[in-house]
């Protein structure tokens, strides 16, 4: 996919649809679905995602005859097919066959058939078996022109803790450490005589083991991750082989604490991922994630592959989507990068788990409900403006927020210095500071091109890589092998503004301290070192952050703060603000270091979020970065733009009617085909996508 889409030139427009199970279904039901699928506006079908006992009911025999009926079917009414493999959900015989293809739990137990997603990523059989069916499918579809994506598998979840995987463990851990010794140092083995003196006496870290280094927690998160994708990069390897013009996708989970994503975006096309956000949530956190999502492959145009058009059915409380809402959330997407809005599920099952997760179709089977009429009119709306929205993407934001899966793995897996880290809240909280202000923000890997960026704030960057491992890896996880500390002093020095917490540079890539002091690496760079790190329950220790005269412009004199407090030491960083209560009243909490051309900051407490907007907002004005429009509530500001073209996006997120004052901003807003200045009206739950003049 180049950086300006479209996802498949075959289809250069917003992609509209969803899961589709025609397997499920009767002829005169299917004949039915193509009718409907055009009256809302549907031009892509995801088909056959857990299909494998359908398309091979018994071992080696298929039966390809309803899929070739609805890809004529879909390809007749205009629809495009994005073809699953269905390796999330394998057939009973092949169980059957080869129990060895079940995962084995924590517990050291081999699952029995079950739900979805229980098989061993590294059995070489169940990989045979993937293959053979992929091929199959690629083979007989690889020149029907209504192809246009693969979706391999669906929500990779999966974890195993068989023999084979305990095996390839060990492998993957010796390419690691090279040594024994190294490893056992790493690990800091010698803690509770954990030592190793053979390869072989490395297992997983099963439930009945207890409590064992943390470094080898860490290692098997990340061999985990690695078998998956590994898996993952098998079934795409059949697939490209095949149809190397199809692009690959796999839908991802957002937040999903299971997988290194980062590392699947190197060898996926183009990035998907499910979006299920609590109906009356913060639309904050929606717009995180798919900032996290986005950034995973450098902010390139990627797809929102499934959604719930109503509600879902896993929810403690499934919340209906208010009329609106659901067009809302799929133009946020689109604002945020998407070039698609797609649903599970286009009709809803009859039986089975999700029979009352919601639908395009619901069981009543016809287009009068509700529901199907918000689909259809949002269908319309995207077809009317795909070809203008693709060709766009969101435009570069000059200011980031950190975020490295291995660095939340590592935290959340740290016994102390408290339980409750707040990994993914904090790093959400400080996101929102700055995208309540209007002003453009990613959320950036730690291996990216920083280039681009003015400001990169780091929230409790726990884990900085030291560049020493992998001693021997495959290639993509060799590349590349910074310093991250030395990174970020370059960066710096070069004339960026950095912004690090609480909790940050603690340890290496092996969960081992760094000694001399936190924050390790970074000492120099940030200008002090923290001797304590106090975690009080929440509200039991609740302080005050005091801030000087001049601190950042526009700071009042006293923010609350609380659940965590370091205790600094400065050693050429300014104190900008000090606590104002408890026995370390005066202790600086917010300090700023110059380092070359740029500044480093740290926050040594958690602060109210009106701290953390204020500073944001003086921040990214001392470098001259301004908001989108005048922030107005509950009114989220977007900006996607091409080479002759910018698109602002204006959502109201209230159940409330809300005034935007849009400055120099003049235009036309392409919805209503209105021209638009001064001041624009946004319904509740409303819509603007203003063509800037």
């Amino acid at each position: 996919m180049n950086a300006l889409g479209p996802i498949n030139p075959k289809l250069p427009t917003l992609w509209h649809g969803g899961d589709y199970n025609p397997d499920q279904w009767p002829p005169e039901v299917r004949a039915e679905d193509a009718r409907l699928m055009k009256l809302a506006h549907v031009n892509v079908a995801s088909t056959a995602i857990f299909a494998w006992s359908q398309l091979e009911p018994r071992p080696g025999e298929y039966d390809w005859s309803w899929l070739d009926e609805t890809f004529e079917r879909l390809s007749k009414a205009g629809v495009s097919i994005a073809l699953a493999t269905p390796s999330a959900a394998h057939p009973r015989w092949l169980t059957a066959l080869h129990p060895e293809v079940q995962a084995v739990d924590r517990s050291g137990h081999r699952l029995p058939h079950g739900t979805r997603q229980r098989f061993c990523p590294t059995s070489p059989v169940y990989r045979e078996h993937v293959a053979r069916i992929d091929r199959a499918l690629a083979e007989r579809y690889r020149d029907h022109p209504s192809l246009v994506l693969w979706h391999v598998s669906n929500e990779y979840g999966n974890a195993c803790w068989c023999d084979l995987c305990a095996a390839e463990y060990r492998t993957w851990l010796e390419g690691r450490y090279g040594t024994l010794d190294h490893l056992n140092h790493q690990y800091w083995s010698t803690f509770w005589s954990h030592r190793f003196g053979a390869w072989s006496e490395i297992i997983p870290p099963y439930a009945a083991c207890g409590v064992v280094p943390d470094g080898l927690v860490l290692d098997w998160r990340r061999f985990q991750s690695h078998q998956v994708c590994d898996f993952f990069k098998h079934e795409a390897g059949v697939l490209a082989e095949v149809t190397p013009e199809v692009p690959i996708t796999t839908n991802l989970m957002g937040f999903y604490g299971g997988l290194d994503y980062a590392k699947f975006a190197d060898v996926m096309d183009v990035i998907s991922w499910d979006s299920y956000p609590k109906v009356g949530g913060d639309p904050g956190f929606v717009a995180c994630t798919h900032a996290l999502m986005r950034g995973l492959k450098h902010n390139l145009p990627w797809m929102l592959m499934e959604q719930t058009p109503s509600s879902t059915n896993w929810m403690e409380y499934n919340t209906l989507k208010a009329p609106g809402v659901m067009r809302l959330w799929s133009w946020q997407a689109i604002g945020h990068g998407s070039d698609s809005s797609m649903y599970f599920q286009w009709r809803r099952s009859r039986g089975g788990h999700e029979k009352f997760h919601g639908a395009v179709v619901a069981h009543v089977g016809h287009e009068r409900p509700r529901v199907f009429q918000e689909v259809a009119a949002l269908g319309e709306e995207m077809d009317r403006l795909g070809r203008r929205i693709v060709g766009t993407r969101v435009a570069k934001a000059r200011v980031g927020v950190l975020w490295d899966q291995e660095n939340r793995w590592a935290l959340e897996g740290s016994c102390g210095p408290s339980r409750d880290k707040r990994v993914i809240e904090t790093a959400a909280k400080h996101y929102r500071a700055v995208w309540r202000s209007n002003i453009p923000v990613d959320v950036v890997r730690l291996d990216a091109d920083w280039s681009p960026y003015d400001v990169l704030i780091a929230p409790m960057l726990y884990l900085v890589k030291s560049g020493r491992f992998p001693l021997q890896a495959p290639p993509e996880e060799m590349t590349p092998r910074a310093n991250e500390a030395e990174k970020i002093a370059k960066w710096v020095a070069a004339g960026g503004t950095f912004v690090a917490t609480y909790l940050t540079g603690i340890v290496n890539e092996s969960d081992l301290v760094y000694e001399g002091g936190y924050p390790g690496p970074l000492r120099p760079v940030l200008g002090l070192w923290a001797e304590e790190i106090d975690m009080p329950e929440p509200g039991k220790g609740a302080n005050t952050l005091v801030t000087r005269k001049s601190a950042f412009a526009g700071a009042k004199p006293k923010y609350k703060c609380d659940r965590v407090f370091d205790l600094i030491n400065t050693e050429g960083a300014k104190v900008l603000a000090t606590y104002g209560s408890n026995w370390y009243k005066g202790r600086p909490c917010l300090t700023v270091n110059p380092c070359g051309q740029g500044l480093a900051y740290y926050i040594a407490t958690d602060p109210e979020d009106a701290f953390l907007a204020d500073f944001y907002r003086a921040v990214a004005a001392a470098k001259g970065i301004v908001p989108l429009v005048k922030p107005a509530a509950d009114v989220e500001a977007l900006l996607r733009e091409g080479p002759d073209r910018k698109l602002l996006f204006l959502l109201n997120h209230a159940a409330k009617a809300r005034q935007v004052s849009l400055g120099k901003v003049r235009g036309k807003d392409l919805l209503s085909g209105m021209a638009v200045k001064d001041q624009v009206k946004i319904e509740p739950y409303g819509v603007r996508i203003i063509e800037c003049a």
